[in-house]
């Protein structure tokens, strides 16, 4: 989905809207690990740029893509420089994007995380060959089957106890 179309525009607006919180994947999906601190700098201030525009509010959380420089002193450097207050990494990988939003591979996932305490599910909103449809089944059913162990989702930001925006 391209951000600065209307389309980008409406499904921000929205989340924001209907109280998700928003935060950054980078401008362009790169490798944070491959960056120097130029591009990052520049990854991070071009989508904070529409984010703002949509929402006027400015993330402080990002999800890296890849998951690429967690834990990378240098790489947290810059995003502290930023504003940044926290990088946000999953303990449960549905491989939505690969498996096309198959529900019992996805569940499967959450069984085997669940013994070792909450779940932080890294799902995709868009990718190639999943229906919109398929995707949200997959999000309910991952919802219902969490709630049906005794958890309730929350925002990241009540999860981690930082605020979301700058």
């Amino acid at each position: 989905m391209d951000i600065t179309s209307p389309e980008g525009k409406k499904i921000v607006q929205q989340m924001d809207k209907d109280g998700h919180v928003i935060g950054s994947h980078t401008w362009g999906h790169k490798d944070l690990s491959t960056l120097s601190p130029e591009q990052i700098t520049e990854q991070m201030l071009k989508l904070e740029e529409w984010i703002y525009k949509y929402t006027e509010k400015k993330p402080a959380f990002l999800r890296p893509p890849y998951g690429g420089g967690n834990g990378d002193p240098e790489i947290a450097e810059v995003l502290k420089d930023l504003g940044y207050t926290a990088a946000c990494m999953w303990n449960v990988d549905t491989n939505d994007w690969d498996n096309k939003g198959n529900i019992d591979f996805a569940l499967g996932e959450f069984k085997r995380t669940l013994s070792k305490g909450g779940i932080i599910s890294l799902n995709h909103s868009f990718y190639e060959g999943i229906s919109k449809d398929r995707l949200l089944n997959l999000i309910e059913a991952e919802i219902d089957y969490m709630k049906s162990q005794g958890y309730t989702p929350v925002t990241m930001d009540k999860c981690i106890g930082l605020n979301a925006y700058k």
